[in-house]
């Protein structure tokens, strides 16, 4: 199978060219705080308005900026219990696995992956008994899953998206 094939729909198997250190401050800066003003990220990386802004919309345009969104913390949202769940599922299932663990609200981010796991899915929930029932009633009820292996958070810390050397 082909590396589009696994990474899904609206995905390109080429690669955006590679990002020069403007680039990567442009995508740094618009991590930080995704409603910069134009002028503003131009004088945060050096450059004129009219590039900056030229260089944002090839950007958009290759899929480096893919959309923006707000940052919330799951804890205030009434999400406190979290745990990664490791699925093993059938052979040739594995579409169809995606798409149900995905429709699935409590399902945060799905991850085929290599090893073990066939996916390793990012579960939030408001208490330990409503992870229970969406772990045992709702993800190993999903049609193709045969095992599931369930990690719980005691913590977590994150820095957004990595970024190229």
């Amino acid at each position: 199978m082909s590396d589009t094939e696994i990474a899904g729909p609206g995905t390109d198997e080429q690669t955006a060219r590679p990002l020069d250190a403007v680039d990567r401050a442009m995508v740094q800066a618009l991590c930080e705080d995704g409603r910069i003003a134009m002028i503003d990220l131009a004088q945060r990386v050096g450059a004129s308005r009219g590039n900056v802004y030229q260089r944002y919309e090839r950007l958009r345009r290759e899929g480096v900026i893919q959309g923006f969104t707000a940052r919330v913390d799951p804890r205030r949202l009434g999400l406190p219990v979290a745990a990664y769940v490791s699925l093993k599922v059938e052979q040739d299932a594995w579409r169809g696995v995606r798409q149900k663990l995905l429709a699935l609200p409590e399902v945060e981010h799905v991850a085929l992956t290599t090893g073990d796991a066939d996916f390793v899915v990012l579960v939030r929930a408001g208490d330990i008994h409503r992870l229970r029932d969406v772990i045992l009633d709702r993800l190993r009820q999903v049609p193709g899953v045969r095992t599931t292996y369930t990690t719980l958070i005691l913590d977590e810390q994150g820095r957004g998206t990595a970024m190229p050397g």
